[in-house]
């Protein structure tokens, strides 16, 4: 138990240290992350030949409209 309270404690000290002193970027909500797996498993699936195209010229497209 006085491990398990230790280690915590040297858990929160750092996470607050690193907070304060360094630039860490927000954790997203956790709909956003659920979302952003399920696009990376639709993108490494098998798909066929013409999704696979159409899925390419999406891609394309959004790199010349950013």
């Amino acid at each position: 138990m006085l491990k398990f309270l230790l280690t915590f404690s040297a858990g929160i000290y750092t996470g607050i240290y690193i907070s304060q002193n360094y630039e860490v970027p927000r954790v997203d909500e956790p709909s956003k992350i659920i979302d952003k797996i399920k696009e990376l498993a639709d993108e490494h699936r098998k798909k066929s030949p013409a999704e696979q195209l159409l899925h390419d010229v999406k891609k394309n497209a959004k790199k010349i409209v950013d």
